[in-house]
């Protein structure tokens, strides 16, 4: 067995020198043409087929280095996006304190900020927002609210000891005692009407008002004094059988834009 063996390497290698020597001397080159004729389709095949599978390879790498380097951006995209919206919402908290301090260092009064924490149904008549101040800062029922600018936003409903109820302006339920700034000082009562709009009544006929009159609070309402920009008159409904006119009040502050709000504490400091 062991020299069959041998005798079969033997002769492998002498056919395989022979071959070599008969190539180098170029004996088998009309036989090499031909074969290599016959075998070119075949080997171009594989050929292709060999550039396709490591395109293919290729290919899927890049893709999944494309996808792990899209991932990487994203994340530090929304890394950004939350570090941005922070910097803007500190920015916004900034100047409505910075409004509050300007408001305050001009008209010296005891003031509690709070913090809007819940809105009422802005669409319906019964709108309120709830502030995270209450009984332990001294806020009472009835005390005024008013924006960064001290323009009247509501008037305090409820109070528990952390947490306060405000009705805005538009709700039926929040009035005010208020003047129109006109040349006779016309007093009324400014009145949310319908979640909708805000309505200064009792107004004698004999009164004179003009759209585009400022109206702030009278002072003639306990622990509310004079002088708070309550809105502007939009429209005069002066009928000649009535008794009394009324006046349409537009705010001039969005119940949306409240985020802080400040209730008017009694007194001055």
């Amino acid at each position: 067995m062991f020299n069959i063996a041998r005798k079969k390497i033997i002769i492998f290698g002498a056919v395989f020198g022979l071959l070599i020597l008969l190539h180098f001397t170029k004996v088998l080159l009309p036989f090499e043409s031909v074969a290599l004729n016959v075998f070119k389709p075949i080997l171009s095949g594989f050929y292709s087929s060999s550039v396709n599978i490591k395109n293919y390879f290729s290919q899927q790498s890049e893709k999944r280095d494309l996808y792990n380097v899209n991932k990487q951006l994203e994340s530090q995209i929304n890394q950004l996006t939350v570090e941005n919206a922070k910097l803007k919402l500190l920015e916004e908290e900034n100047k409505i304190l910075r409004d509050y301090l300007n408001f305050y260092t001009k008209n010296p009064a005891k003031y509690v900020l709070g913090n809007v924490i819940s809105r009422g149904d802005l669409n319906s008549g019964e709108q309120s927002l709830i502030i995270d101040k209450g009984a332990n800062d001294k806020i009472t029922v009835g005390l005024p609210v008013v924006s960064s600018f001290g323009i009247i936003v509501g008037k305090v409903a409820s109070v528990k000891d952390s947490l306060s109820e405000i009705y805005l302006l538009t709700n039926p339920k929040c009035k005010f005692a208020s003047s129109i700034q006109n040349s006779t000082k016309t007093t009324g009562v400014v009145q949310g009407e319908l979640g909708l709009t805000v309505k200064m009544g009792f107004i004698p006929q004999t009164e004179i008002l003009n759209e585009g009159d400022t109206v702030i609070t009278s002072g003639l309402e306990q622990n509310i004094s004079r002088g708070f920009v309550i809105g502007k008159v939009s429209k005069v409904n002066k009928e000649s059988n009535e008794l009394w006119q009324t006046a349409m009040i537009e705010p001039l502050v969005s119940p949306n834009s409240l985020v802080v709000v400040s209730v008017i504490l009694p007194g001055l400091e």
